[in-house]
């Protein structure tokens, strides 16, 4: 971003998302808290290095019950000193600032969407209006960008950085750099045919995850501070070398796991565990202890997810599997 900031300065500041003020689909259920305005605002941090150099874009709070990932982008805000910064971090710690205080899990509670999926759709709602504001006022001003995510409210997933090769290989090549750079044991690299045209963004970029069950965790919210330290390193944005493992492991595919039954759910796997074809990875009971269902791993892998709430209805999202 070039920003109108002084140099060396840093600015908090509310960005007002564009036509929300006549946006006609919100909803309030007031089990989850009190009227919300129709006026719709997403925080945005800025600071402004001292010296010249990349701007980095982070941003996180798209699913705004994965709080090591917030929590991480407030404290990168707080904690960086605009004198020693060569370049300048555009933040944004929470977009999805609906869910954020009614606690919604993946969605925006005002019209049921994933903000993330609206990057490149046109759309009326008010998911598609902050999404628009994301691509015309963050992302335009924006070398790279990080997507901080991991653990909603129903799930334990491993601490890993990724990418999505778009076909271009100048961008694809800085994306791997940041998703390795990021420090994490597992990377995650995605081959998906029209990733740019579903995006509409060619921007180097990476998604991290780490966190659980919508618990905000300092062990976990350190994983993002690391990796985002690390990628700043890497963009000579402050001093120092990234903090690497020297034996990453990248995987290439992964497949999901859903159940056919209704019942409790219970898992004897975790994730990170590696799987072989034919594990048994958990099994649903009925109310009166019975084993209607056995989960049995289709092909090797590795747990990614495990989706941990205990309920699940046929056709439940169980686990995720990575493959190498």
């Amino acid at each position: 971003m070039r920003s109108n900031l002084e140099r060396g300065t840093k600015s908090f500041q509310y960005l007002e998302v564009p036509g929300a003020a006549t946006e006609r689909n919100f909803v309030n259920n007031p089990l989850f808290g009190p009227p919300r305005p129709r006026t719709a605002r997403m925080p945005m941090m800025q600071v402004n290095g001292a010296h010249e150099g990349p701007s980095l874009c982070i941003m996180a709070g798209m699913h705004a019950c994965e709080y090591p990932s917030i929590d991480a982008a407030i404290k990168t805000y707080t904690d960086t000193d605009p004198r020693s910064l060569s370049g300048n971090l555009i933040i944004v710690p929470v977009v999805n600032l609906a869910a954020f205080w009614t606690r919604t899990p993946y969605l925006n509670p005002d019209d049921g969407m994933d903000i993330g999926a609206t990057y490149h759709v046109e759309g009326s709602t008010i998911s598609y209006l902050i999404g628009k504001l994301l691509r015309e006022q963050v992302f335009s001003q924006a070398d790279y960008i990080v997507d901080l995510h991991g653990g909603d409210v129903m799930e334990d997933v491993v601490p890993h950085a990724g990418f999505t090769r778009i076909g271009d290989k100048e961008i694809d090549e800085a994306s791997e750099m940041l998703a390795r750079t990021y420090g994490t044991q597992y990377v995650f690299e995605r081959l998906e045919k029209g990733a740019f045209e579903k995006s509409g963004l060619r921007i180097p970029r990476t998604l991290a995850e780490a966190g659980r069950e919508g618990r905000l965790e300092p062990e976990l919210t350190a994983v993002h501070l690391k990796g985002i330290s690390n990628i700043m390193k890497a963009l000579k944005m402050i001093d120092g070398t990234p903090d690497i493992p020297s034996a990453q492991v990248v995987m290439h595919g992964r497949y999901e796991i859903f159940v056919r039954s209704a019942g409790l759910f219970y898992p004897s796997v975790r994730m990170a565990d590696h799987i072989r074809k034919g594990d048994v990875l958990g099994e649903i009971r009925d109310l009166e202890g019975r084993t209607l269902e056995q989960i049995i791993a289709p092909k090797d892998g590795v747990v990614l997810l495990v989706m941990t709430n205990p309920v699940k209805h046929p056709d439940d999202l169980v686990f995720k599997i990575w493959m190498y």
